[in-house]
């Protein structure tokens, strides 16, 4: 199965940027405090690992959209 690239106008991107960036700080805290809940009341390492790796992302995905940002 082959999968197609979507590439965006750049000037849209910039222009979300603040958006985009607050969901993605916003969404790694919020995994962060499940992984926190779950660790605490013994929960499910599978997930908990899936969460931590989805943070990671997450984390990544801001760092990647800070070192874009021109200002």
């Amino acid at each position: 199965m082959a999968c197609a690239v979507v590439e965006f106008p750049t000037l849209k991107s910039e222009v979300c940027a603040p958006s985009v960036t607050d969901w993605l700080d916003s969404q790694a805290r919020v995994i962060d405090i499940w992984i926190d809940r779950l660790v605490a009341t013994g929960g499910d390492v599978g997930l908990i690992a899936v969460l931590d790796q989805h943070a990671a992302f997450l984390r990544e995905a801001l760092e990647r959209s800070a070192d874009a940002d021109p200002a």
